[in-house]
């Protein structure tokens, strides 16, 4: 192509950089590299300037930044394009650093320079090398101040948006203050701090100012009063506008659903005779933030029906859908929506895609996706962790975590979670232990979780001075903390003290009820436990499958078994919520306990499970205390078809056969477990010393078992 150009025409300069305008890819770099050495041979580039920046800039443009920076350093004249251009190029591929670094070894910096290297490293998120450059500017313009404001936003710093919108108020000599696409950066960040009272302030000097709304500022504006639900604020805006534009519709659904009136969100949605599909997913998200699924699910359907192509927002919020209803095969059906569409490379689409495979019970799927993946972010990788935790995979998850590069509050507490509920709780109090000495903030979410781990290891003492650091930091009133705290006084046995806490807290859901109905469950207080339901149905707070483990449990301990059929039958006929493995055991033990054998059969060979080797066990403990030998046999040969390593079977059989005289039968037991090397698991118990620290809190414990000797 140069060739036959260069055929047809004289040695035009003003030709050839037009020439080199038109290659702007790197399919073409080639022809590019041909005008370069043209030039080269002609010996043009050290006396015009202009065509030199026209090749630098065509280098720019295919990307190939090392070609650029070699013709920067053999040109013998530059000036701010020619500098301007090469620091474009730097930025353009990422590296920041070299920008920089060029940008400071500029002679002569003009207006665009400035503006290049701010808005370039705001954009990579570097706000503080940004801000620095923002403040050493002889001339701040509308650009920079947009730039440094938008990006602290973006970057999740509304304050420093907002100290610096102020900052740009007081300055008279600045007009960018009335700049509309600043005011709605500005209002989005009052929106995340939830700054009404600021953000109305910011409204009135824009009328004031008699500023034009455009979409962008009306939308915003719309937000900023629905998300704090004065609706009469948010439409009064909306009328103002002539030709009220999707964006700003969007946002007044969006502010009804956020306040429970999904009757006017949809009043809105339908001004539009065809909306599109930013409205339709406004009005879906909102059905499925106001638990109304299944309503979401027809709009979902008639979306489609309408020939409205969805797109990363529509399947978020369907899958957001999905987990509400626990629908495991639409959850299926989207995955296989995304891999035909393409869309399984946004991160976002898959973080949904593996939250709702985790919260439609089937953690498995969510692992195996996650195994697939090549790109992951810091929520998803948190998410992971905390399903597999759930799953029991926890090494998995300690894995996850140590290399993950980016480590967030969340991180940190979701691997203390997960230790401390798989059995770890010494490695979740060492890991926040290493947390303090790293200086990293800790949260409510934190010091419940240490305070779990102290409960798992039945550590009052240590439990009470994490308390204490809940204290420090203003955290103690907090529901989450206390809750952890009255479960600790519960497994410490110290069931009065954790009454009198959850007495004294402000409970704003059952969580609170839940712990105090397991800890008098746990500790054998049924009468007590069924007092309590009682109290919270008086207050309106409906039980949960948790509430009927507690009370089931309660029941069981103490042999309650007119209360304890009462409440199963009710949980499933007068609350419809359906038994889980938990609630069967509860009844199969009680039915057990107080001799009614058959009744504990029964319910077994009626249930939905397969009975595991607990609630086999819970029948055979019936047998011994009752002497139901015939029985006991049968249950224990059930117990032996689910593995050898089952020894407590063979032992309260062999213990029932002694209790009724048949030491014959005891002693054929006792030889078949020797036979099949079938050992009795041995006792353990928790020894308690100090060395380990964590600012003042110390501790160290010692696994000792029943052999264990002190001289």
């Amino acid at each position: 192509m140069v060739q036959t150009v260069m055929a047809k025409m004289d040695f035009d300069l003003y030709s050839f950089a037009r020439l080199l305008q038109s290659i702007n890819s790197h399919q073409w770099i080639q022809q590019g590299r041909q005008l370069h050495l043209l030039f080269l041979k002609r010996g043009v580039l050290s006396s015009a300037l202009n065509l030199g920046n026209r090749l630098l800039q065509m280098y720019v443009r295919c990307g190939q930044v090392g070609d650029a920076q070699t013709l920067f350093d053999e040109m013998s004249e530059r000036n701010c394009f020619t500098w301007n251009t090469m620091i474009e190029g730097y930025l353009k591929i990422g590296s920041w650093e070299k920008s920089v670094k060029l940008f400071d070894l500029m002679p002569h910096k003009n207006d665009f320079s400035w503006n290049l290297v701010v808005s370039g490293i705001v954009k990579v998120g570097e706000l503080g090398i940004a801000q620095r450059l923002f403040n050493e500017m002889p001339r701040k313009n509308g650009i920079s101040w947009n730039s440094m404001i938008h990006g602290y936003v973006k970057n999740g710093h509304p304050r420093e948006a907002i100290r610096l919108f102020k900052e740009l108020s007081s300055d008279t000599h600045q007009e960018s203050h009335g700049d509309t696409f600043v005011l709605a950066t500005v209002i989005r960040a009052c929106n995340d701090l939830a700054a009404l009272d600021l953000g109305k302030q910011i409204h009135a000097q824009i009328i004031l100012n008699e500023v034009k709304l455009d979409s962008a500022l009306a939308s915003t504006l719309i937000k900023l009063y629905g998300n704090s639900g004065d609706m009469d604020s948010a439409i009064s805006i909306l009328n103002m506008m002539q030709d009220p534009d999707d964006f700003s519709l969007s946002a007044l659904i969006s502010g009804y659903a956020n306040s429970g009136r999904m009757e006017d969100a949809r009043r809105i949605f339908s001004i539009r005779t065809n909306p599109c599909v930013v409205l339709w997913n406004t009005l879906i998200a909102g059905y499925v933030a106001n638990n109304q699924a299944g309503e979401a699910a027809v709009l979902f359907n008639k979306m489609r029906k309408n020939g409205i192509q969805e797109d990363f927002s529509t399947i978020t919020s369907v899958l957001n859908m999905s987990s509400s209803l626990g629908m495991l095969e639409n959850c299926k059906q989207m995955h296989a929506h995304t891999c035909k569409f393409g869309v399984l490379n946004d991160i976002i689409t898959v973080s949904a895609l593996v939250d709702t495979y985790a919260k439609c019970g089937s953690p498995n799927d969510a692992c195996k996706l996650f195994g697939e993946l090549e790109m992951h972010d810091t929520i998803l990788l948190n998410s992971i962790i905390t399903i597999y935790s759930n799953c029991g995979r926890i090494e998995d998850a300690r894995q996850i975590f140590e290399s993950m590069p980016s480590k967030s509050l969340i991180s940190w507490n979701s691997i203390i979670v997960g230790l401390s509920q798989n059995g770890c709780p010494i490695e979740a109090l060492d890991l926040f232990d290493k947390m303090n000495k790293m200086g990293l903030r800790t949260d409510k979410f934190s010091v419940a979780s240490v305070i779990s781990a102290c409960a798992s290891v039945s550590s009052l003492e240590l439990g009470e001075q994490v308390f204490a650091r809940a204290t420090v930091i203003g955290i103690e009133f907090d529901q989450i903390v206390c809750t952890s705290l009255i479960d600790l006084y519960c497994k410490c046995g110290l069931v009065e003290s954790g009454r009198k806490l959850f007495d004294e807290m402000t409970k704003s859901d059952v969580v609170p009820w839940n712990s105090m109905l397991m800890g008098y469950a746990t500790n054998g207080y049924g009468v007590e436990a069924l007092d309590l339901l009682s109290e919270m149905r008086h207050e309106g707070v409906v039980p949960t499958e948790i509430t009927f483990t507690g009370v089931l449990s309660a029941c069981d301990h103490c042999g309650l078994l007119e209360e304890g059929e009462k409440w199963f039958s009710a949980m499933k006929h007068y609350y419809h919520i359906y038994p889980r493995i938990e609630h069967y055991s509860c009844m199969v033990d009680l039915f057990a306990r107080v001799g009614c054998l058959e009744e504990a059969m029964n319910l077994i060979q009626e249930m939905p499970f397969e009975a595991d080797a607990n609630m086999w066990s819970s029948v055979l403990r019936g047998c011994v205390a009752h002497g139901n030998k015939i029985l006991g046999k049968e249950v224990a040969e059930q117990i032996k078809k689910l593995g050898s390593e089952h020894s407590g079977a063979y032992v309260q059989l062999s213990s029932m056969f002694a209790t009724c005289g048949d030491w014959e039968e005891s002693a054929k037991i006792r030889n078949l477990m020797k036979d099949n090397r079938i050992q009795k698991n041995p006792a353990y118990s928790w020894a308690e010393c100090y060395k380990s620290t964590i600012g003042d809190i110390s501790w160290r414990y010692v696994s000792l078992d029943s052999a264990t000797s002190f001289s």
